[in-house]
This record gives structure tokens, sequence and C-alpha cells, in this order.
């Protein structure tokens, strides 16, 4: 297909490419298959790297700027609709700090439905929402999209990257306690309690740790059915416990878990350079009694892939004498061969006498304000690009109260510390209810300011979230809006039951047709299509879950080479089959009908006077091969590529 044609209409929406030298350079992210002490050079390299998410998002922000188009924003003052805009407003109002105006309806709507369910608004419902004059209809939307199957995938998706998990029966929960809004602090028990001797009772919470065993499993498989070495115990439980807070309190405990945290954390987290690796071994003896018993044909010859096998017998958290299991570390530091009793991190609260100690940990966490400010960040990050503290598993627990500042230099840590607790207390007087701290973020005016900036942005402005920041898409959203921008669905099946969006799969292993993937993989007449996909995805720092994610906003020219040259794409702007410029050119709409329908199905948006003019003259030269250069155009446009 020939590309010349586009020079007019590259200029009015910028390729992803040109943003990139807007941004820093990148690094690769780390290989799944790293060993536990690269993963300990890694934890201690993020620590001190001075890496900045929100320097890199207001650096893409500036840069996609000025290929977004500005409309239907409003200078009128901005309405503060919740305590969200009573604190991030007032503080604005205070500091003399000019933010952005309210986005106009196209922007919000994209961003909304982009946010809530990873796809993007139909043509019908940008039409209608476009012309509906209800003043709450913003509102109205947000109810209607939270909650439904769409935001379900997208959020079961999200989370099941923060918790490594690769097994459709964990996913599913997942879904399932999303959409019905169960309570977060049950949901933390249930992950956190499991025990099962039979596989046909299976906890689906169970899933949680299998990541976690691979990490602390030399191999999968041995000759010895008896073999219990095969899983460093002690390894594996201090990796619960490292994912237990990096997930549930914000904390990156890996440091301390080998050493102490003085002479190592202490310059750059207070909290992390005052804990010992005897504090980490208590928090881990909550942990102390379970067992991974092995598979569920009753050898112990697999810890992992699904049909692990629990139970409360083990010795406790003895270093030195683990009875039958494996004891000296692997990937950690010598231990002291002492035996620890469970101890809460945070407060040094013990499990009451005769009460199973994980059933503890499970009561104990969400009781502590941590538990809560942990999760509202996670959200807030998700939603609005950057967190209010950076990483979410970055929290300095010394630097958190305003009222009680840290000395000098050291400053306070969150961008506002009084909205992060305000979050975090709502959340937790509200039945911890996730649906209500999305709604909450998304119905405020902070959410809906406009990624355009009057006058000049500084640095010193990011803080305040003074417009709306830019955000690169994840792997499966970018995948997924290219196949609904091209009406060109993928053909996959879940469990038998046709399947339109990677996002409606249960794991990124679905791709690779490998263990884990519950069933959902491409068809076999897809098949070349399969490894197209997952690098795609891969483009987009879509990894395979066996560590953490990769937290990045950054374009890359990789992203750009994949939107224009991936057959992923090429194939479905090409007039041929069912794709949406075929069907277009088969009902015998008119130019400026094809137009409309191409950019409200791209960009959540009408063309503007410019572009049809644009458009109309590189059609006139060849329809068909202009029609589809002008959805190739569309797709490789700044304002599809990233979220604003």
């Amino acid at each position: 297909m020939k590309r010349g044609n586009l020079v007019l209409i590259i200029t009015a929406v910028f390729c992803l490419s040109l943003v990139v030298s807007g941004q820093r350079p990148q690094t690769n992210p780390p290989s799944p298959t790293q060993s536990q002490e690269d993963r300990i050079e890694a934890a201690h390299g993020k620590l001190l790297s001075n890496e900045d998410k929100a320097k890199d998002a207001s650096r893409l922000t500036e840069a996609v700027a000025p290929a977004l188009r500005d409309a239907g924003t409003s200078t009128a003052p901005i309405p503060r609709k919740n305590f969200i805009d009573e604190h991030i407003f007032g503080r604005i109002e205070r500091d003399k700090i000019p933010h952005a105006p309210l986005a106009g309806d196209e922007e919000f709507l994209r961003r909304a439905y982009l946010d809530a369910t990873g796809l993007l608004p139909t043509s019908d419902r940008v039409r209608s929402f476009l012309t509906d004059t209800d003043p709450n209809k913003r509102d109205k939307l947000i109810d209607s999209l939270i909650g439904s199957e769409e935001f379900t995938d997208e959020w079961a998706y999200h989370f099941g990257e923060l918790l490594r998990t690769r097994e459709a029966q964990f996913h599913l929960w997942t879904k399932q306690w999303l959409k019905v809004d169960r309570p977060y602090n049950d949901v933390f028990a249930d992950i956190i309690t499991p025990t099962t001797k039979n596989a046909k009772g299976f906890p689906t919470a169970v899933a949680f740790y299998d990541p976690i065993g691979y990490i602390a499993t030399r191999c999968g498989l041995w000759t010895d059915a008896d073999d219990y070495k095969g899983l460093n115990r002690l390894d594996w439980v201090d990796e619960i416990t490292s994912d237990v807070g990096r997930v549930f309190l914000g904390l990156s405990m890996d440091c301390f878990s080998c050493h102490n945290g003085a002479g190592h954390a202490d310059s750059f987290n207070m909290f992390l350079g005052s804990r010992k690796r005897t504090d980490f071994w208590q928090q881990a003896a909550f942990f102390g009694k379970m067992r991974n018993i092995g598979y569920s044909d009753g050898s112990a010859r697999n810890f992992y892939g699904g049909s692990s096998l629990f139970d409360d017998l083990a010795p406790g958290y003895n270093t030195g004498n683990d009875g039958l299991f494996y004891t000296p570390a692997e990937g950690r530091f010598p231990r002291d061969g002492r035996t620890y009793e469970p101890a809460f991190l945070l407060t040094g609260e013990k499990p009451k006498p005769g009460e199973d100690p994980r059933k503890a940990l499970a009561r104990i966490v969400p009781n502590h304000i941590q538990f809560a400010r942990a999760t509202v960040n996670i959200l807030w990050q998700k939603l609005m690009v950057i967190g209010l503290v950076e990483p979410y598993d970055g929290f300095d627990l010394m630097r958190l109260d305003p009222k009680n500042p840290p000395a000098k230099p050291w400053t306070i840590q969150p961008s506002n510390p009084e909205l992060l607790e305000a979050l975090a207390q709502d959340f937790r007087s509200h039945n911890f209810s996730i649906h209500r701290v999305i709604k909450n973020i998304m119905k405020s005016s902070a959410y809906q300011l406009s990624a355009s900036f009057p006058g000049e942005w500084k640095d010193a402005y990011i803080p305040y979230h003074a417009r709306r920041f830019a955000r690169v898409l994840t792997g499966p959203e970018a995948v997924d809006i290219v196949t609904q921008a091209t009406a060109t669905p993928f053909e996959l099946k879940l469990y038998g039951a046709d399947r339109q969006y990677v996002k409606e799969l249960t794991s990124p292993l679905s791709l690779k047709g490998e263990a884990g993937g519950g069933g959902g993989a491409l068809n076999a007449g897809n098949s070349p299509e399969k490894s197209l996909v997952f690098a795609f995805m891969q483009a987009y720092y879509q990894a395979e879950r066996a560590l953490p994610p990769v937290d990045k906003n950054i374009a890359s020219p990789v992203q750009a080479m994949m939107m224009m040259t991936s057959p992923v794409v090429t194939r479905r702007v090409a007039a041929q089959g069912n794709t949406r410029v075929a069907n277009l050119l088969k009902a015998g709409k008119s130019d400026d009908e094809i137009l409309d329908d191409l950019f409200l199905a791209s960009l959540s948006r009408r063309p503007t006077a410019e572009e049809v003019e644009v458009a109309k003259r590189v059609i006139a030269k060849d329809r068909k091969s202009g029609i589809e250069n002008i959805q190739w155009a569309l797709l490789n446009s700044t304002e599809f590529l990233v979220n604003h």
C-alpha cells in the first residue's frame, strides 16, 4: 500500500514516533527468566535510579499536546464536585497555580471509555453523547461503565498484572468480585488464607501463589515424587511476603528481606532504612505454617501450574531447620538459624491466642490505614496516570504526615498528602468499595481537565495535577482498539465461547497457547497471527507475569514500528474482507460519510474542516487506496495512540 499520499494528513495527525524525542531513552524491560540475584539488584536499582514517572508523563503530554484537537473546552470556573476537587483545586487556588480547562465532551468521552473499559466508544455512542443536553450526562456515563462486562475485563486484567496471576480461575474470580464490588478487604482475606487438599474444591485464590512458586522452585519436574527439596519453602514464603507488601501495603520489602535497611535504603527511604531483616522475618512468619504439598495427583513433583495443594502443617518460620524441606536460601543471604513468630511489620501486632496466623494477617492488614492508602493510590495512578505516591510500591511511611514532617532535607512524599488520606479514609469507611473510589475519581473535575494547557507548562505544576496527563496505552488496549476501530475483531475462543478482544482472555499466556491460558487461545486458523499479536503487545511492555509489571509511560520507536508495519494493523486497514474500510466502500457511502465514520470510530470525534479538505484531496487521486491510507494514518496518529 502506498503511503506517499499521506504527507498532508500526517502533518495534521502526528505519528507516535515523533513523540519519542520528547522523552528520555528507555531501558529494556526485565527478562522473565531473571535469577534471584538479578531481581534483588533490580529492586535496588529501581529505588536508586531516580526514575521519575511524573516527569515522564509531563514530557509525554507536552510532546503530544500540539497534535491533540482542543475542542469544546470551557473557560468557565471549574465546579468542585466532590472532596477530591476540594483538595485539588483548593491547593491550586491557594498556591496560585494555573490549570487546564475542563475537557470537551469528545476528549472526556474517549478518556472515560479507555480508562474504564480499555475500549473506545462506538460511533453511535459518540454521536448520542455529543447531542445529549443532560447536564449530568458525564456522571450517568460513568455509572453505566463501572460494573459493566467491559469494565471487569479491563480491570481484572489490570489486577492480574499487579498480582502476577496466570491461571484462568483466578482471572474469572477477579471478574466476579469486581463486577459485584465485593469489599476489597474480603478479597484480600481470600487471597491470603486459601487451604485445600482436594483439587476439585480448589479455591481460586491459590493461583496467586503460582508465579511465586515458579521463582522459588529450582525445577518444574523431577523424578522422585517425594522429593520436596524441589521447592525452597522459606524463599517461597519470603516471595509471598514481598508480593503482599508490594500490592497491599505499597511497600517494596525485597531490600530488607536480604539485609538490614540501614546503610542501604536510608539514603532514599527513611522507613525502609529503619527496618531490620528480623522485621521482615517476623512478617514472613505469618506464612510460617503454610506449605505447598505438590501436585493434585498426590506427588510432590510440581509446585505450580494451578494444581498445587496447600495446608498449614509446616513447622513454622525456622531458618535453621525446616523439617523435611530444603532450608539453605538460594536467592537470599544466609539466614541466622532461629525461629521467628509472626508480628505485623507496621504495628508489631501478633495473632490472638489460638488464631491461625494467616487468618490473623487477613484481619490485621486491612485494619491499618496503609492498606487503604496503598489501594487508593493504585486506583488513582491508573486513572490519573501519576500516583499520589510514586512508584506505587515505594511508600515511605515516615514521610506521609504534613503535621509531622521529617527533618530536612527530607520532604513530605505524597504529592497531595491530605487528599491521599481523605481517599483512604473514605475507602475504609465505605466498606472498601473499589467502585466508589473509581467513580469518585472519574466524576471529579480534576479527572476531567483537558490535556491541553494554556500558556507555559512548568514541571513545578506536576504535583498539583493541573492538567490531564497523557499515557501510553497498555498492550491489550492498543491491540484491542486497533481491531475495534477497523471493525475486524480477533477470532478468539474462551471455553468454547466466541471472544473479540484480548482482554476477554484470562492472561497473556492465552495468546501463547501455554498452560494457564484457560483455554483462551486464537483459533487454529489464525495461528500465524497469534505470535504477531503477542509481539505487538510486548512493544507496549506486556510480559508474561513472572515478575511485577513494567511501570513505564514512555513512547518508543518499537511501538511506532508496530503500528506502521505490523500485519495486525496493515491487513485491517485494507479494503478486503469485512474491514471497516471494505464495508464502507461496499455500502456506497459518500466521502463525507466515510470520513465521518472513520474519525468517530478511531478518534471518537468528527473531522475538522481542514482535515476533510486534506483527506478529500488524498481520496481524489485514488478513492480505494486513499481511504485505506486515511484509516492507516488515523491509527498512527497521536490521538489514537495515547489516552489523553
